[in-house]
């Protein structure tokens, strides 16, 4: 059997691992479009103030080198299902007996509905070259403005400043992390890094890109607003990366259709990581999702299973963060806000630290735990694996977190 993976990141490396588990002198190649070894794709806002290296973020064994996979550094433009099939970027064609799609996401670029979008100094910031590309040219730079105030734009934010830049953060929702954390989170947080001296605008749209002498100079806002800037960074989100399969006969809805072995709609083909479609164990919404950790679990699943073992996917959530902000550590799982009255909500703040949880009758479906995380871990498998729980356990686990939460 001839395996072939498209992708380079950590669900390639997963289902790679697993394929060698079971098939250990399989003939397996992997194409990948980033010409650098594989590497921790979380820790690239890191590269821009020099906070790690290059060589810090890679994985410390190359997968494709230490599992004997043949490794092309390449990018497929199409998949050919019923002749097994795919088509290279360099005109070349690869048969294969089973295929894994693992070619993660794409950031959004708004290239056609931003003017000035393809300007000089104007960049995304989803892979290592971009990080280093952004590295080299802020040296000649002194104001950075990051459209998206989501997780990656807030690191870059504090990457930036520690780089010494000025920076504007302008986010279109009500406040910042709309996607890790609530109102009254985000704004703690928000407090903290406006006082560092970071300017954060919300509720603002960017409407135009304007340079000078074919450089970004200013970024101007739908409220009329300017913010100088000599470079923007986008970081509105990312999609699947899916424009490539449009011809390969696969279901695809909000991302590609698998069943609980990876398998998609066409039986040799498998997908993994942030292109695929799965249903949120916290409300039952079918999401795609970008997490590490989804990544590694279906990458796994996936090659356990397209080389002939038996694994199924574990429950997923779409929201599962643990990061470090602002100095606050901060650990959001599941649902994070009741807007619908749907829910039974608990919440307590002191100080730096707030707590929450969010009950669905008998089940735990969301938590943030800000400042003080002890513990989370524990509350997050609750909303992961949906364990119900009696009255008296529910009220126990309340007076346990909210009673945790440190007076100062």
């Amino acid at each position: 059997m001839e395996y072939l993976i498209v992708g380079g990141s950590i669900a390639a490396a997963s289902a790679l691992t697993a394929i060698r588990k079971n098939t250990p002198q399989a003939e397996v190649r992997v194409v990948a479009d980033e010409p650098v070894p594989f590497y921790y794709r979380p820790l690239i806002p890191y590269l821009l103030d020099g906070s790690r290296t290059a060589d810090e973020i890679l994985f410390a064994e190359h997968p494709p080198t230490v599992l004997g996979a043949e490794l092309l550094h390449d990018q497929c433009i199409g998949v050919e299902s019923k002749q097994h099939l795919v088509r290279l970027r360099s005109g070349r064609e690869l048969r294969y007996g089973k295929l894994l799609l693992a070619a993660g996401g794409a950031p959004v670029m708004l290239l056609d509905d931003l003017p000035g979008a393809k300007s000089e100094g104007v960049f995304a910031l989803r892979s290592l070259d971009d990080a280093v590309k952004i590295r080299q040219y802020l040296l000649h730079c002194k104001t950075v403005a990051i459209i998206g105030g989501g997780l990656v734009g807030i690191k870059a934010a504090e990457a930036l400043f520690r780089a010494g830049l000025s920076v504007t953060v302008i986010e279109q929702q009500p406040h910042i992390l709309a996607l890790r954390a609530d109102s009254f989170a985000a704004d703690a947080i928000a407090e903290r890094l406006r006082s560092k001296g970071m300017t954060l605008l919300t509720e603002e749209d960017s409407e135009e890109i304007v340079t000078s002498a074919g450089k970004v100079n200013t970024l101007r806002l739908a409220s009329g607003r300017t913010v100088t800037a000599d470079m923007v960074i986008l970081a509105v989100g990312v999609k699947p990366n899916i424009d490539f399969l449009k011809n390969a006969g696969l279901e695809i809805e909000h991302g590609i259709v698998v069943n609980q072995q990876m398998q998609s709609s066409v039986p040799d083909i498998y997908a993994a990581g942030d292109l695929i479609q799965f249903i949120d164990q916290a409300d039952g919404k079918t999401v795609v999702s970008g997490l590490w950790s989804n990544a590694v679990h279906s990458g796994r699943v996936a090659g356990c299973c397209m080389s002939g073992g038996r694994a199924v996917l574990p429950p997923l959530l779409s929201v599962m963060n643990s990061t470090e902000i602002a100095g606050l550590p901060l650990l959001s799982a599941g649902v994070l806000d009741d807007p619908q009255g749907r829910y039974t909500v608990f919440a307590e703040a002191c100080g730096n630290s707030y707590r929450k949880l969010l009950f669905d009758q008998n089940r735990l479906v969301g938590m943030i735990f800000l400042g003080q995380t002890e513990r989370a871990g524990v509350y997050a498998n609750l909303i992961r694996c949906q364990i119900p729980l009696e009255k008296s356990r529910r009220e126990q686990l309340v007076r346990e977190v909210m009673g945790a939460i440190k007076r100062v």
